[in-house]
């Protein structure tokens, strides 16, 4: 089978046969990820979205929205005219709106959609909510993260939010200048916020289950993530920052606790078979 035959076939699969595709294939549920889990990360990011405030009357602008994997929930919840989405790969687009939503829902949704890759949300000509960049940003250049943030800045409601996920793996930041995909492209917290920061976002890590170990941050125009509380800060300390460190503290123990029971039983084991070998009294 040559390339061409084989990127129809996957693209053609049945869902039970895209589950064993590699992420990155050409199907439209493997092509934005691990394909086993689609139905998991689309949960994930609308419930992500609700816990944030979500609601139907809202206007969101899902940023590198794929194959609709979070728009299958979110073109349903809300109403008309109120979700928007930036993605590139149109095909990935029609072939979510033909598997996932249907063109009875589109039309009476009436979603809206940009195919660019320059993150140009000020197009839409809209002010949103809220806005959400799953695992997007994860494979972008320095430049491209800036670019992202500055246009959210610009259309992003006084009082909205926006929900991003990130990689970090503690070494070198990504330095490329070109879109990195199927891999990840590496940045820290602080170097996020702070570019955040350059573009009148304040930003907050947040505590929330992702399959690629990334980490979510939430951005908001300052002053106005206090209306969220568990975004907000407890003793003059950032409450998410503070769970954070708690959290990794408390994973830190518990290795530590488990190598220290390995080690009992090791030394258990030793003894006891010293003991076997001790003469009679």
């Amino acid at each position: 089978m040559d390339e061409v035959d084989q990127r129809t076939a996957q693209r053609t699969a049945t869902i039970e046969q895209a589950r064993e595709l590699p992420p990155g294939a050409r199907h439209y549920r493997a092509y934005v990820g691990n394909p086993a889990s689609y139905d998991a990360t689309s949960a994930a990011q609308f419930t992500l979205m609700i816990a944030l405030g979500l609601r139907e009357d809202h206007k969101l602008l899902d940023i590198g929205c794929g194959s609709l994997c979070g728009g299958r929930l979110f073109i349903p919840y809300l109403r008309a005219n109120r979700y928007y989405g930036i993605e590139p790969e149109a095909w990935l687009v029609e072939d979510g709106i033909a598997n996932e939503v249907g063109r009875d829902l589109e039309r009476m949704k009436r979603p809206v959609f940009r195919h660019v890759d320059d993150f140009s949300a000020t197009e839409f000509g809209v002010s949103f909510d809220f806005a959400l960049a799953q695992s997007v940003l994860t494979h972008v250049s320095r430049g491209q993260l800036e670019r992202c943030l500055a246009q959210v800045s610009q259309c992003l409601a006084p009082e909205g939010l926006f929900a991003a996920s990130f990689y970090d793996d503690g070494e070198a930041m990504y330095e490329g200048d070109a879109w990195v995909y199927p891999k990840f492209a590496s940045y820290s917290v602080g170097y996020v916020a702070e570019k955040a920061r350059q573009n009148g976002l304040a930003a907050f890590p947040l505590v929330w289950a992702n399959s690629y170990d990334h980490y979510w941050m939430v951005f908001a125009h300052e002053g106005q993530a206090d209306r969220v509380p568990w975004l907000g800060a407890v003793d003059g300390h950032p409450r998410m920052v503070r769970i954070l460190e708690l959290t990794r503290q408390l994973n830190d123990a518990n290795r530590e606790h488990a190598m220290t029971r390995r080690r009992l039983e090791q030394a258990e084991s030793e003894i006891s078979a010293l003991r076997q070998g001790e003469p009679d009294t």
